[in-house]
C-alpha cells in the first residue's frame, strides 16, 4: 500500500493548497457546493439577510445561533412585508445550511427544526404541485 502512495505521480495540490482547503469553514464549503447559480445568489442574499439581522460578521459564527434567533427573525421579514413564500424559502435556507452543518459535527443541532413556517395558501400548494410536475415529467 505504501508503494502505491510513493509511486504516485505529482500531486495536483501544494502541501499549502492543501491546507488552505482544508481550514475552509464548513459554512464557505456548504455555499460553495450550490450548483445553481440562480440558487446561490438566493440564498447568498437569504444568510446576508439573516446575518445581518442578528449581527454575525464571520462564517463560524453561525454556529452560536439558536432557536431564538431563528424565531425572531421571520417576525421582522413579515413587517418588511416579505411574502410567505420568500420567508419560507429564507428559513429552507437557513435551514438547509444548519442541516450541513450538523452532518459536518460543526453544531449539535439544526435551529430551524421546529420552528413553525408560514403555511401555503390553496394557490400556492397548487402552483408549487404544477411546477414539481413539469420538473419531474
Amino acid at each position: 500500500m505504501t508503494d502505491l502512495l510513493i509511486q504516485q505521480p505529482q500531486r495536483a495540490l501544494t502541501s499549502a493548497e492543501f491546507q488552505q482547503l482544508s481550514a475552509v469553514p464548513a459554512e464557505v464549503e456548504w455555499f460553495a457546493n450550490i450548483d445553481s447559480e440562480k440558487n446561490r445568489r438566493a440564498y447568498q442574499n437569504d444568510l446576508r439577510d439573516f446575518s445581518r439581522f442578528i449581527g454575525i460578521d464571520q462564517p463560524e459564527e453561525f454556529r452560536t445561533v439558536t432557536r431564538a434567533h431563528v424565531i425572531a427573525w421571520p417576525k421582522t421579514l413579515e413587517e418588511r412585508h416579505f411574502s410567505d413564500a420568500t420567508v419560507r424559502r429564507k428559513l429552507a435556507a437557513l435551514s438547509s445550511l444548519f442541516e450541513y452543518l450538523c452532518e459536518k459535527n460543526a453544531v449539535t443541532h439544526n435551529p430551524v427544526k421546529g420552528v413553525k413556517r408560514l403555511e401555503m395558501s390553496n394557490n400556492e400548494t397548487i402552483i408549487f404541485r404544477v411546477r414539481l410536475f413539469y420538473k419531474f415529467s
